[in-house]
């Protein structure tokens, strides 16, 4: 099993896929990937898979099915956050 972190593009319209972008880290090149839903996925607090939108991050457990399908074996929505308030306007010592 391989994890990843990615931003969404776009769900299938019947939740049975996801196109994401992933960015990786030794290149910095973007890669368009294509996961997909089967018996096995997991969502981890997310309802469907079409209840996310396009630019949130999420990670992806998954593993390399038949004719080289990605498929999703746990996805959750990233939360990111930003500095802690009044820490954006600190300038340093």
């Amino acid at each position: 099993m391989k994890t990843l972190s990615a931003h969404v593009v776009k769900p299938a319209k019947d939740g049975s896929s996801i196109e994401v972008d992933f960015r990786h880290p030794a290149t910095e090149k973007i890669q368009r990937l294509v996961f997909y839903v089967d018996d096995q996925t997991g969502l981890s607090g997310i309802p469907k898979l079409t209840d996310l939108r396009s630019g949130q991050v999420v990670s992806i457990d998954y593993v390399e099915g038949a004719q080289g399908r990605l498929l999703i074996r746990r996805i959750a929505r990233v939360k990111l956050s930003g500095p802690p308030p009044g820490l954006e306007k600190f300038r340093g010592l």
